[in-house]
């Protein structure tokens, strides 16, 4: 499984969050700071663009707000996305020039009546899959993908190999041979069509 820099970023504020609330809590039964009410003269005061701003007489509750919000705000965009992407890797053997693939799911089939009327549902099973490759010269390829267990979004093709159409004909001195050619005649017979009068 890759993870992507936003995964890592999530990750590392998580662990921020956590090393923060830990910390407070060690230094708290260290007795580096305490959660007794301070002078008002020595309140922490946070303040953000004149806009938000936090006062306290604690300041030991600091490491564990800040820290809390790191974990509240991983937990947050750490939330998968609706549409969760289908990765596929693969590799294509001797082929040259472009090869275009195409993903499709598999057929859904909706029930119809006699009377020719369309009603039924349909409910999007996206665990088999059908891929067709194709690439100019060459037979198209289809194979059914199955993303087992239920959840995997990693489709490990392996190496495809697609079929040529005609084979290349290589050069060689049996392939090639002399054409019999006779000039036409440009004799008396012949067309004055093109001679200088």
């Amino acid at each position: 499984m890759t993870m992507s820099v936003f995964d890592i970023v999530v990750l590392i504020a998580a662990a921020c969050g956590l090393a923060m609330v830990v910390g407070g809590i060690w230094l708290l039964a260290r007795g580096a700071i305490t959660l007794a009410a301070t002078p008002k003269t020595d309140a922490l005061t946070i303040e953000w663009k004149k806009q938000f701003r936090i006062n306290t007489q604690v300041p030991g509750l600091a490491f564990f707000l800040v820290g809390m919000m790191f974990i509240g705000l991983s937990l947050r965009f750490s939330q998968p996305p609706d549409v969760v992407p289908i990765e596929f890797r693969g590799q294509f053997k001797g082929v040259e020039g472009p090869v275009t693939v195409l993903v499709a799911p598999n057929r859904w089939q909706i029930p119809t009546t006699t009377s020719g009327m369309l009603q039924g549902k349909v409910y999007p099973d996206l665990s088999m899959l059908i891929l067709v490759a194709t690439a100019p010269g060459y037979e198209p390829f289809s194979t059914v993908v199955a993303l087992r267990p239920q959840g995997q979004r990693l489709a490990e093709l392996g190496t495809l190999e697609l079929k040529k159409k005609v084979g290349e004909i290589k050069a060689s001195s049996a392939n090639i041979g002399a054409i019999d050619f006779n000039p036409p005649d440009h004799g008396a017979g012949a067309s004055s069509f093109g001679v200088p009068q």
